[in-house]
């Protein structure tokens, strides 16, 4: 029988060592107490390599092929008491390439302690495919249709336990005959080796195919008019211009107070470093709506009870955004809005019409205050770079936008060379949207931003408030951020953010040492 196990990994906290607990051990005591083949799916931390490799060589000791699983940049999650930080289980790593190598699955084990747009896509592919399904759950999360699975609730406690309920679950499967009542003494032949034996057949594999990769993706660029450019670009910053601040009067002090403060921060936050987060397309759900008054939320419209967290804890994060960013480019927000798609895809949103802007925060995502602020200000870079003001209609799509504005500027200067067609990419196929910024490579700083010129200023913004300005414009994603510098008023602006950011931090780090909240 092929298994195909789903768990996560934990660190126990209270352990003297530094145990993996989590649900990623239901395939540990299957490996160990039968002869099937058993696969797990589940996230290894590429930012603890001594960790995953003590890690994996235990899981094949035990009779687990952890081939399969994803790898995230983010730590392992840890459990003390009551309190758990998810870390990389909450990040999407299933997908369908992975699922079809395991088409002839006999059984699918899950546990709740994973992503659960991992979960269900494992679910509903398990499902599709008629193949059993069993669910034992902590609680973590229950809004999944249970039908024509079996379903064990282990505790209601939300905490991933499973290491407090081995004997329970060891009884279960046991009664299912699908293991054993002691450990299987495995042979030789069965016995799940490292990966080595594939390394020679695939490096075999790649130089056969290398050069026609090449040939096909210089086809696909060529049929798509994608021929890339050649063209210069150059940025005219005068440091000695002036700057209307009270703590530096010019673009090259203000630029080194920046910098400054930048470092300074760094003694609380490495704001420049944030985890990948893997996409997803989920239904999206509202759950809170406010009106925003004076810069301060009201009237709290509940549309779904919030499914983690508490509402003080998310409008927290509006006061993070009336402290981060100056109130005079910030007074046309006047709706905040609380809402989730899962974890990853949409992280926020701002809405920008002429009856006002609505500012939205996906209450599952941004778990770490790097990723968070970074979302903030990418947010705001939205906010000020597409005024209503500066479009004929009331939206701020493209085919609306007036001539001589900043957006138009940032077109004119550094999209023109693409062409009319490739200035809104966000509707076109993907092999098109990944081939326009494969060719476009060092143009941007992620695909992403590649999308459409206000995705591409988002994310210059935050790069140039968060990093040192490039001191090279050899690449156009350099010569991006290095154009803000020529701009008096974005270098105050950075200014502003980051001795806002580095204050509030201060103080975040103040209470916290004195126990408070």
């Amino acid at each position: 029988m092929k298994i195909l196990i789903a768990g996560g990994i934990y660190i126990d906290q209270k352990a003297g060592t530094v145990p993996f607990i989590g649900g990623h051990e239901v395939a540990k005591l299957i490996g160990s107490h039968s002869r099937h083949t058993v696969h797990l799916h589940t996230n290894f931390s590429t930012e603890a390599t001594q960790q995953t490799k003590v890690l994996k060589r235990s899981l094949r000791t035990y009779g687990v092929d952890p081939r399969i699983a994803g790898r995230v940049s983010a730590s392992y999650g840890t459990i003390d008491g009551d309190t758990v930080v998810p870390g990389s289980n909450v990040f999407e790593t299933a997908s369908s390439n992975r699922l079809d190598k395991l088409q002839d699955i006999d059984l699918l084990v899950l546990t709740t302690d994973i992503s659960e747009r991992d979960f269900r896509l494992l679910l509903n592919h398990a499902r599709r495919g008629a193949v059993p399904v069993i669910v034992f759950t902590c609680s973590e999360y229950a809004s999944y249709s249970t039908t024509g699975i079996d379903n064990y609730v282990l505790t209601d406690s939300g905490v991933p336990e499973y290491h407090a309920h081995m004997k329970e679950i060891s009884e279960i499967l046991e009664a299912q005959g699908i293991i054993e009542s002691t450990p299987v003494a495995r042979t030789r032949r069965e016995s799940v080796r490292p990966p080595y034996h594939a390394v020679l057949r695939v490096l075999t594999q790649l130089v056969a195919i290398s050069a026609l990769l090449a040939l096909l993706t210089f086809g696909i660029l060529y049929a798509l008019g994608l021929t890339g450019n050649d063209e210069t670009y150059d940025t005219y910053i005068d440091p000695d211009q002036a700057v209307d601040h009270a703590d530096c009067s010019t673009i090259g002090e203000c630029r080194e107070l920046g910098d400054d403060h930048l470092e300074a921060l760094r003694t609380y936050i490495d704001i420049d470093d944030a985890p990948h987060l893997f996409v997803e397309n989920r239904t999206q759900t509202e759950y809170i709506t406010y009106t925003v008054r004076d810069f301060a939320l009201t009237d709290a419209e509940v549309h779904t009870p919030l499914p983690v967290g508490s509402e003080e804890e998310y409008a927290e994060i509006w006061d993070r955004i009336t402290t981060f960013f100056p109130n005079e480019y910030i007074d046309t927000i006047n709706r905040f809005e609380l809402f989730s798609d899962g974890e990853g895809s949409t992280l926020a949103f701002v809405d920008i019409t002429e009856a006002g802007v609505t500012f939205a925060m996906d209450i599952r995502d941004n778990q770490d205050r790097p990723s968070e602020y970074r979302t903030l200000i990418h947010e705001f870079a939205h906010v000020y770079s597409l005024p209503i003001e500066d479009f004929n209609h009331d939206d701020t799509e493209l085919e609306y936008l007036k001539e001589d504005t900043l957006m138009a500027d940032f077109i004119d200067r550094f999209w023109s060379q693409y062409g009319e067609a490739w200035i809104e990419n966000k509707y076109k196929s993907d092999p098109e949207r990944q081939a326009f910024y494969n060719n476009n490579v060092n143009d941007f700083f992620e695909p992403y931003q590649a999308t459409n010129p206000k995705e591409d200023f988002a994310i210059t913004f935050v790069e140039f408030v968060t990093s040192r300005m490039p001191e090279s414009g050899s690449q156009l994603k350099n010569v991006k951020v290095r154009s803000l510098y020529e701009d008096p008023e974005l270098v105050r602006l950075r200014v502003d953010i980051l001795s806002n950011i580095l204050e509030y931090e201060k103080e975040r780090a103040l209470n916290e040492a004195q126990g408070k909240s």
